[in-house]
């Protein structure tokens, strides 16, 4: 069975104040777009420079902060640790250190001067993780179906479903109908699938077995449940192709999602919109790994 990796023990309560963090100071082509052709592995990958140096980076949208990098590609790319601060994630009280990278290069792009979590990634076969500081920035555009991501412009969304959105701690946050409930949920192209806390559905489930699922404190074995859902909706349209795990505290719209909804989310205006699947036109700056 395929190991299904998630995000959620990522840094979900980080304390920290603002002006010990850098934030990234992008820089983009002049006509302000950055067009990428993704990897899919269990999450969406690129490949970026980090200090010069080649790293594999997954495209993790629930991911909180800028960045998150192993131990081992710090000490490849020249990222020291520089501070250390308690944080709280689902597996309880622990420290997070914290480093800077002087640059970040992912095709015509860059990001200087910032701070990135260090931590190991169990399970993942990545260098790191691109969280929503990073990729939410600017408009963002995602179709898992043809591996494109483009970051600083909006395709044409005459024929796209707008959406309500709302920023969750720097994540991407729209409401969903489940059987006529609302059910707020983050987007997290960090998971491999879609995710629906207990509190939030409390129909019937479907035991699907165990699986390994891999987070970014750990691996263990997860009990699959599928949630029996009789109507589920986004912005009033049905909501297709998407099957949701039940979990203990998360609500998630996970990779299923993206593959059958390329969606694109510009956090200045709190909208996102829902694509039929299509390619994007390949640009002259374009990142082919």
């Amino acid at each position: 069975m395929r190991i299904l990796f998630t995000s959620l023990s990522l840094c979900l309560a980080v304390v920290l104040a603002a002006q010990e963090v850098n934030k990234p100071k992008d820089e983009f082509p002049k006509d302000g777009m950055a067009t990428f052709r993704l990897r899919i592995k269990s999450i969406p990958t690129i490949r970026v420079k980090i200090n010069g140096v080649d790293a594999l980076m997954g495209v993790d949208t629930g991911c909180q902060g800028s960045a998150v990098i192993t131990p081992q590609a710090a000490a490849r790319c020249g990222v020291e640790a520089a501070f250390t601060v308690p944080s709280m994630g689902n597996s309880g009280k622990s420290e997070s250190t914290y480093g800077l990278v002087e640059k970040l290069d992912a095709g015509e792009a860059s990001w200087k001067d910032f701070h990135v979590a260090i931590m190991p990634l169990d399970g993942m076969q990545i260098d790191g993780l691109l969280g929503a500081d990073i990729l939410f920035a600017r408009p963002f555009y995602m179709d898992l179906t043809n591996k494109i991501m483009i970051l600083g412009k909006i395709p044409d969304t005459s024929a796209a479903h707008e959406v309500p959105c709302y920023s969750r701690g720097g994540h991407c946050g729209v409401n969903i109908e489940v059987d006529g409930a609302k059910v707020p949920m983050i987007v997290d192209s960090g998971a491999s699938k879609s995710y629906m806390s207990s509190m939030k559905f409390r129909g019937t489930t479907e035991f699907r077995g165990y699986l390994p699922v891999a987070t970014v404190r750990s691996t263990s074995l997860t009990k699959v449940e599928v949630c029996q859902i009789k109507s589920l909706r986004i912005g009033g349209a049905p909501l297709t192709n998407v099957e949701f795990i039940r979990d203990q505290e998360h609500n998630l719209l996970g990779d299923d999602f993206l593959r059958a909804h390329p969606i694109a989310v510009d956090m200045a205006t709190r909208r996102l919109w829902l694509f039929e699947s299509q390619v994007a036109p390949k640009t002259q700056g374009e990142t082919v790994k």
